[in-house]
């Protein structure tokens, strides 16, 4: 075995190795030349000296000076890893760069899309607004149509008509129990007897008084304009905001009563006459 080969091989020194490859020779077509046997063999027999006078040439070095070969080989292969540590590095140092920006990119909020009008968003802008006009409206004016409008289909309060009818629109009766008289004077009418007092047309009680001679003072109302005023009764029959009747009695005197009627101003209406239990207005 070569020397040199067996001391390369204990110290594991790199050898570097390569193939060749050879372009097949296209085959001619025709007769094949004789090959030289003996011609083949003495170029093998020149090339195989030749080879082994380079061995022995090589085997005639000293052992410093492979010593030396092996201390640049182990060098350059030192270099080699240092060149190769070096590219990892930056290798990693690029990976983590490209994750750097691939997080970075991740993180960047997305972008807002641009808003673009439409006739549908127009349209329900305009509503919104008109919406928010109404409500602001009633909130602010109790009596706005709406509010008005809902008060009439919802609202619970019954509604209540004023009657603004003056006295010449009434037909006043005069009822009294028998035995009992009536007189007339400057609008005044006075009772004698005992009996039953009524009153002259349907209405509401809204004054009922007591006086220091223990007798009651009832004002009934007709209309807006239109009031009687009956006093001395003994024993009242109606209270205040009650609903009275002509044919139904209100209260009960002992020794005579008075009435009267008076008008949107609280004067005493004279201008009529009783005629068969009736009051006739003065034309």
């Amino acid at each position: 075995m070569n020397e040199k080969l067996q001391y390369a091989t204990m110290l594991e020194i790199p050898v570097s190795t390569c193939n060749v490859t050879f372009k097949p020779v296209k085959k001619r077509r025709g007769k094949r030349k004789k090959v030289d046997i003996d011609a083949v063999k003495d170029k093998l027999v020149d090339k195989v000296n030749t080879q082994m006078q380079s061995v022995e040439t090589d085997n005639a070095q000293p052992q410093e000076q492979i010593a030396e070969q092996y201390a640049v080989s182990v060098d350059n292969n030192q270099n080699l890893q240092s060149q190769e540590s070096q590219t990892e590095i930056a290798f990693e140092e690029q990976n983590g760069l490209e994750q750097a920006e691939e997080q970075t990119a991740l993180v960047r909020p997305a972008q807002k899309k641009k808003f673009k009008f439409s006739i549908v968003g127009v349209q329900l802008a305009i509503i919104g607004a008109l919406v928010a006009v109404i409500f602001l409206t009633n909130a602010l004016y109790t009596d706005s149509g709406i509010n008005v409008f809902l008060r009439n289909v919802f609202g619970t309060q019954s509604s209540v008509s004023v009657d603004t009818r003056d006295y010449d629109e009434f037909a006043p009766v005069i009822s009294i129990d028998d035995g009992a008289t009536v007189t007339l004077s400057d609008g005044v009418m006075t009772f004698s007897g005992k009996g039953s007092l009524y009153a002259p047309c349907n209405g509401k009680v809204t004054m009922l008084t007591l006086g220091e001679d223990g007798k009651y003072t009832m004002e009934i109302t007709h209309s807006e304009k239109f009031k009687s005023v009956l006093t001395g009764i003994d024993y009242a029959y109606a209270g205040i905001d009650d609903t009275v009747y002509f044919n139904i009695p209100v209260g009960y005197v002992t020794a005579g009563a008075t009435m009267c009627f008076t008008n949107s101003n609280g004067a005493v209406i004279s201008d009529y006459q009783i005629i068969d239990d009736a009051v006739v207005w003065s034309v």
